[in-house]
């Protein structure tokens, strides 16, 4: 079993999911009723190899937006999102599940959440919490959200076109471990991939970036009662903003709302950071119109 890592301000839930809880006592945020048009739970899943000190200012800023919200954070490596099966991806995010959602049924749709995704590695986490929900309460629900924000995400599933920009994200977040020469560590991720792409499919199992992908489209999963923010930028060079409008319009094409906040110069999940004000207005503004799309 693996040990759960202290982070000062966060109560773990397991080694890879916190929540935030400012009187180090598991609930008592959840115990303060907020306005009946703010979410009650926030899950704000991190960026591959992005660290708990750095996904926490996301939490920050939506605890100065919904104080009473309940928040969870998700951190993950870009290795533990592209590698494990999807059963694995599940295992992991079922507790996440059973903290939100105990029970299913009305208390359940009482629940107003908001899924805040950063980089294809959060959209695999939270794609299998989708997944984890149904594990846990029946195929034929599915987990209730109220708005779904894609910081920097989704990106193309191409793998051949792909792979390249893959490998240099886990190179970025690995390079600090080793001693050679970034380039050297970038061509040792991309052989790595390849090789992973190989044995998926000879095995005929789906790539966890093109699950991901198709489970937000669908409908038996991903309820089209939540609308889709999408933050990118032009100057990604990660994530590539054609891709991004590619897949907002696909989302559409499926009865999705879409709405794209774009920016002309952040780097990959670095909106926030070089424009902060359009970035939280972007995503107060979205959640106010899901309420009134409710009839909030």
């Amino acid at each position: 079993m693996a040990v759960k890592p202290s982070f000062p301000g966060f109560t773990p839930i397991s080694d890879r999911i916190f929540l935030r809880n400012e009187d180090s006592k598991l609930g008592s945020i959840a115990e303060e009723k907020p306005p009946v048009d703010h979410p009650t739970t926030i899950v704000v899943y991190g960026w591959g190899d992005g660290t708990p000190k750095n996904v926490a200012k996301y939490v920050d800023g939506y605890h100065k937006l919904f104080p009473a919200a309940r928040i969870l954070m998700v951190i993950s490596s870009t290795f533990a999102a592209s590698f494990p099966s999807l059963e694995q991806r599940t295992e992991v995010m079922l507790p996440l599940v059973d903290v939100v959602f105990p029970t299913a049924g009305d208390r359940a749709e009482e629940e107003k959440v908001l899924f805040h995704i950063m980089s294809n590695t959060g959209g695999i986490y939270a794609a299998a919490t989708l997944n984890a929900f149904q594990h846990r309460h029946g195929r034929h629900r599915r987990l209730p959200h109220h708005l779904c924000v894609n910081d920097s995400t989704p990106g193309s599933v191409v793998f051949a076109t792909e792979v390249g920009r893959w490998s240099r994200a886990m190179a970025l977040g690995t390079a600090k471990l080793f001693p050679w020469p970034f380039a050297l560590t970038h061509a040792l991720w991309w052989v790595f991939l390849y090789a992973v792409h190989l044995v998926e499919r000879a095995r005929g199992r789906e790539a966890s970036g093109v699950y991901s992908c198709r489970a937000f489209l669908d409908h038996g999963m991903a309820t089209p009662r939540a609308p889709r923010l999408y933050l990118y930028s032009k100057a990604d060079d990660l994530i590539w903003w054609e891709d991004v409008e590619m897949q907002a319009e696909a989302a559409r094409g499926k009865g999705y709302a879409a709405v794209l906040e774009r920016f002309e110069d952040s780097p990959h999940v670095g909106h926030m950071r070089v424009h902060p004000q359009r970035y939280w207005g972007a995503i107060e503004r979205c959640w106010r119109e899901s309420m009134a799309m409710e009839g909030v």
